[in-house]
């Protein structure tokens, strides 16, 4: 059964969208049948009325607000109709904020941005496990949010080795390996401290590759995966 996604689009621009969807999804059909481009057409046009009514009559959304719309549907070739499986429809709505409501937020945060940019992450950690092998697996969180994890290995009572880690937020970073010097300080005080220079030692990289980095990890004591955030998704 098709499928037909939106992706991401403006309100006021859903009904193009969708009718353009369609058409490449059912390019072979209109290649051999004119006829039936017609009729998709109709079914399209129909489709787009009917979610006119909740988007704009009901949802009272903004041309400038955003949408993705997702709905199944059947073909039949031989009698040239489409069938929309109403109980399908997704319909996800992203409000757009008017600039007056949050520009004083802008102006004082551009004052500090300099500062920002350059202050020290506020991590926090929490230990997952410990593998066979004596290394510590610590999940790596802001606040409550968990956005990594990291992999430690004591080696006495002086030091320890950061082995690897890597985060997704505030920006998607690996920690290489480090010997860390204890100072007579707990080990997870001196490992909270390195992470919170991620701007100076971490190597920035991609999601994807931060990401494998954080499931290889939390795989060596069988934890589920970490998810990634939700993504935009890209135009078909």
């Amino acid at each position: 059964m098709p499928e037909l996604r939106s992706g991401l689009i403006f309100a006021a621009g859903y009904a193009d969208k969708l009718r353009r969807t369609v058409f490449a999804q059912l390019k072979d059909y209109v290649k051999k049948d004119k006829e039936f481009a017609k009729q998709i057409a109709m079914y399209v046009g129909r489709l787009n009325r009917a979610l006119y009514t909740l988007l704009v009559e009901e949802l009272k959304l903004d041309k400038l607000d955003v949408v993705r719309i997702t709905i199944s549907y059947d073909v039949d070739e031989i009698n040239r109709t489409i069938t929309w499986k109403w109980d399908t429809l997704r319909v996800e709505v992203y409000k757009r904020i008017p600039p007056e409501t949050y520009a004083d937020t802008i102006r004082k945060f551009i004052e500090s941005a300099p500062a920002l940019a350059v202050e020290t992450v506020k991590f926090n950690i929490a230990k997952l496990g410990e593998t066979f092998d004596g290394d510590i697996i610590y999940s790596i969180k802001i606040g409550e949010r968990e956005v990594g994890v990291l992999e430690a290995l004591p080696v006495d009572e002086n030091s320890v080795i950061l082995k690897k880690a890597a985060v997704l937020e505030p920006t998607t970073a690996i920690f290489e390996k480090v010997k860390l010097e204890l100072k007579g300080r707990p080990v997870e005080d001196v490992l909270v401290e390195e992470l919170g220079r991620i701007m100076e030692v971490a190597r920035h990289v991609d999601m994807n590759e931060a990401l494998q980095i954080i499931n290889a990890i939390r795989g060596r004591l069988q934890i589920a995966p970490l998810e990634t955030p939700p993504e935009a998704e890209e135009e078909r």
